[in-house]
This record gives C-alpha cells, sequence and structure tokens, in this order.
C-alpha cells in the first residue's frame, strides 16, 4: 500500500478508536437530550397547579377568572384576599392573582410561593391587558367594530424574483431552508474546527524530534507522513460529519409524523433543506474545515513538544472567531455588507461568508465558482508550505518562539 495511506489510515484508525473522538460525536446528542428533559422536567416542575383570582369588582374577578381558565387550574371558591391568603398559608393553592381598578387603570399583584416563570407570567399579563382595552374603549365609546378597525396593522409581504435575459421571472421562496442550511453549515464548521485544531496540531507535534520519527522517515518522505497525517485526521472528521448526517436522517424519519415537525415542513419544504446541504454549502464546510486543518498542521509543525500544541493552535483560534462572528453578526441581517462580500473570496474567510450569501441568495453562481477556485488555490498553497517548513522542522528539538523556528525553515528550504 502506498506510505500516504499507510499513515493516513494509521491516525485515522487510532482517533477513531479514542474515547475523546467517541465522546466528541456523543456529545451533541446528550446535550440535545439533557436540554430537552429539563425543558420537560422544568414545565412539570415549574407548573403552577392551583391558583385564586381576587378583586374588589366581582365583574372583573369573574370575568378574569373565564379567560385564565384554560390556562390554569382556578379556585373558584375563594372570591376574596383574605380567603386567598389564608388558603395559600395552608397550602390549599400555589398563589393568587390580586386585581384592582384605580382611575379606569387595572393593577394585577400575583402573590405566590414559588415564581410564575416568564411564560405564565406573560399569560396573566396578557389577559390584563385584554381587560384593559375593553375598559379603555368603553370609556372612550367606542364599539368592537371601532376597536377592531384600530388595531388592525399593514401587512407587508416578499415576493423573491429573478431577471433573466431581460425579464423579470418567478423564482421559488425556500429563503428559511436556505437560511437554517448557512446558520447551520457556520455553527457546524465553527465547532468543528475548534475541536480539531489542537487534536491536528498534537497529532502533527507528537513525534517530533524523536527517535520514532527518525525511523518513520527511513521508509517514507516527510512530505508524505505530513500528508497522511492530515488526511488521516480529514477522514476522522468526515466520519463525524457524516455520523450526524445519517443520524439527522434517522431522526427524520421517526420524528416526520410528530405534529410540531410535520407544522415545521409545512414551512420549509425538506428538498430544500436536502438540496442545500448537499449542494456549495457542503463543498465549503469541507474545504474549510480542511484549510484549517492544514494550517493547525502548519503551527503544530512548528512546536518540538505535543504539550505546546495548545499554544500553537492560539493563532488559529483567533483566525476563526476574526472569520466567524462578523459573519454570523453580519452575515444574516446585512448579507450585502461590504466586509461579507470581500470576506466570501478571502480564503479562511470564505467558508464562512459565503453559506451567509448563499443563504440570502445575494450572489451569483459565477461568484461561487471564483470563490471555490481561490479557496483551492489557498488549500494547494498552505499545503505545499506546511510541508516545505515540516519537512524542515521535523528532526529538529529547539526552544525557540514558533515565529523564529518559521523563519529558520523558511532559510532552510532557500537553500535547497
Amino acid at each position: 500500500m502506498n506510505k500516504f495511506w499507510v499513515v493516513a489510515l494509521e491516525t485515522y484508525k487510532k482517533h477513531v478508536k479514542s474515547a475523546s473522538f467517541i465522546m466528541m460525536v456523543l456529545a451533541p446528542f446528550l446535550l440535545i437530550g439533557f436540554s430537552l428533559g429539563m425543558g420537560y422536567f422544568g414545565d412539570k416542575f415549574s407548573d403552577v397547579n392551583e391558583i385564586a383570582i381576587v378583586s374588589d369588582d366581582k365583574a372583573i374577578s369573574e370575568t378574569y377568572r373565564e379567560m385564565a381558565k384554560d390556562d390554569f387550574d382556578i379556585n373558584k371558591k375563594i372570591t376574596t384576599e383574605s380567603e386567598a391568603k389564608k388558603a395559600l398559608e395552608n397550602e390549599e393553592i400555589d398563589g393568587y392573582l390580586s386585581i384592582s381598578v384605580s382611575e379606569n387603570q387595572l393593577k394585577g399583584q400575583y402573590t405566590g410561593v414559588e415564581t410564575l416563570g416568564t411564560t405564565n407570567q406573560q399569560i396573566l399579563l396578557g389577559f390584563l391587558n385584554q381587560m384593559q382595552l375593553g375598559i379603555n374603549s368603553g370609556s372612550l365609546g367606542l364599539t368592537q367594530e371601532q376597536v377592531t378597525t384600530l388595531l388592525s396593522q399593514a401587512t407587508l409581504s416578499e415576493k423573491q424574483v429573478k431577471v433573466s435575459d431581460g425579464q423579470i421571472k418567478e423564482n421559488k421562496d425556500n429563503r428559511m431552508a436556505l437560511t437554517l442550511v448557512g446558520f447551520f453549515i457556520v455553527l457546524a464548521m465553527y465547532m468543528i474546527v475548534l475541536l480539531y485544531a489542537s487534536i491536528t496540531a498534537q497529532e502533527v507535534a507528537s513525534e517530533k524530534g524523536t527517535r520514532i520519527m527518525e525511523i518513520i522517515l527511513s521508509s517514507t518522505t516527510a512530505a508524505k507522513h505530513f500528508y497522511g497525517k492530515i488526511m488521516g485526521i480529514f477522514l476522522v472528521i468526515s466520519t463525524q460529519v457524516l455520523i450526524y448526517l445519517f443520524s439527522g436522517v434517522i431522526a427524520y424519519v421517526l420524528a416526520k409524523d410528530i405534529d410540531m415537525v410535520k407544522g415545521f415542513l409545512e414551512t420549509v419544504s425538506i428538498d430544500e433543506l436536502i438540496k442545500g446541504i448537499l449542494g456549495y454549502n457542503l463543498l465549503y464546510l469541507l474545504l474549510g474545515v480542511l484549510i484549517y486543518t492544514i494550517l493547525s498542521a502548519f503551527t503544530g509543525s512548528l512546536v518540538s513538544k505535543s504539550e505546546d500544541a495548545a499554544k500553537a493552535v492560539t493563532p488559529v483560534t483567533y483566525l476563526i472567531m476574526i472569520a466567524s462572528l462578523p459573519t454570523m453578526m453580519l452575515g444574516m441581517s446585512d448579507p450585502q455588507n461590504m466586509l461579507i462580500k470581500i470576506f466570501s473570496f478571502i480564503p479562511f474567510f470564505s467558508s464562512f461568508a459565503m453559506p451567509v450569501r448563499i443563504a440570502n441568495d445575494s450572489v451569483t453562481n459565477t461568484e461561487i465558482l471564483i470563490s471555490l477556485g481561490i479557496l483551492l488555490v489557498g488549500i494547494i498553497l498552505l499545503l505545499k508550505l506546511s510541508a516545505k517548513v515540516y519537512k524542515s522542522t521535523v528532526l529538529i528539538y529547539s526552544d525557540k518562539s514558533m515565529m523564529q523556528v518559521f523563519k529558520d525553515a523558511l532559510k532552510v528550504t532557500k537553500t535547497r
């Protein structure tokens, strides 16, 4: 077998069999399960079991009880605040809402042993606002039709078209699907690159300057060994991505008949989601991960000890943040921003910026192909440079700074 693939497969097998890889794969599933569990049990434990509604104005308390009966378990026997306080002291109710009226202004005060929670608080406030609207319209002598007219709002719709051969043509609105895919790609790449940057740097730095490396280089070249390491890590990342894609398919098959999922799929077509993931976006994800993997390997080749791998990836981490944060902040709200347009053609930045522009349908196929071409050229140039530096530093054990090691490596490559 080609020595390149021997190194790549050995690196791949070492990592996919490790406990850290298994934990990285399981982490999102555990996080989702934990979040769903916390949400479920949180709702259960935060539910208000029984409350009372009291007011000096009997009509107000009765009206409010009628409005809130579907959302709360209301004790209708309690009609005064003194009765409500006594019931609360005896733990017969969880709390009570006291409603007062002053100069046609409603005021509600909830008293309970536990907090209402944001959701229940907003529900109670919503009912108060509805009653306040009725009081205000009555004091102004407005009819129900007049109130309805007063509350009517303007509407704004958006129609997406495309211009072809000098004519405006209908364009299917798949903005929601593209936006979801674009956000997913940016977030996925951000997490993957951050997770694997130190792993890649440590993988390259771990064998440098050792007797083992001397033995390895007696049977293969430094460049092949370096390329094999990168390919092995890239295969590990690809495996994790494929696991998530396969899990997404299984989740869809199992959950497609759930009412909430059905409602979501009525808004966003599953076909459009799949097209969005498997198109240009997937290319940007893979190429973006690849260029950052090469960069992490490059920085890892500039240190002599695996303990220094964390220090080696610091520049990579900063670059990821500089590339991703402006994209996430500006890209979704202002895809036509000049900074996003410039980023979409710069290697290291384009993998974050271009999926956002694709999501907002603000870029042509020609621009995408140019961006991909520049990204591929950047990957090839970085790979060549990294291999040369690795070849010059692979057997060197030095305590010099990364920048000094890089300068020394460049001098060595120029003399060869």
